[in-house]
């Protein structure tokens, strides 16, 4: 009898270890879209306020709604600084910095953007990088960490220009990156 008990406690036991194992699999499942930015969206210049002739600045701030996956539908207001004087890659080209305020109903995610704006044979063309701005961001992306890659292709303003957001994005009360 006392062997039986043995071998139930010890059966009892193994099963729930492998329950145990198999919760901590499933808790462990590798992170969903939400630690990511890929998406590309058309954005519409709003305001454009050329010093070009006098400073050799020009800003720009350009509005957009699309949908973030895992977070929804949003609004997306980029405030972009163009040096026109500064060209790393010929002329025509430009040094340019931006912070992108994303809004989705679970708060604000900002991006602080750097890079440069070259003419190519298609049309003139941003690349550059961004960096996650945890403290300036609200809601779920209060904290959060991250960084990646901004492309945009520009078009013949008023018309909207092609841009594409490609990287991490790590919430703060996430525990995957």
């Amino acid at each position: 009898m006392r062997r039986r008990f043995r071998f139930v406690l010890i059966g009892v036991c193994a099963t729930a270890v492998a329950s145990a194992a198999a919760v901590g699999v499933w808790a462990d499942a590798p992170p969903d879209h939400a630690n990511q930015i890929n998406v590309t969206f058309h954005e519409t210049p709003a305001v454009v306020t050329n010093h070009v002739a006098d400073l050799g600045i020009r800003q720009i701030i350009l509005t957009s709604s699309w949908m973030f996956a895992g977070f929804g539908p949003v609004t997306d207001v980029t405030s972009v600084t163009q040096d026109t004087l500064v060209q790393p890659c010929g002329a025509g080209s430009s040094s340019e910095t931006a912070t992108r305020r994303i809004v989705a109903g679970a708060g604000k995610l900002v991006l602080r953007e750097g890079g440069i704006q070259c003419i190519t044979a298609s049309g003139p063309v941003f690349k550059g990088t961004y960096v996650v701005d945890g403290d300036a961001s609200t809601g779920i992306f209060a904290g959060a960490e991250g960084s990646g890659t901004v492309t945009v292709h520009l078009a013949p303003m008023p018309q909207p220009g092609t841009t594409t957001l490609s990287g991490r994005l790590k919430l703060a009360e996430s525990s995957h990156s």
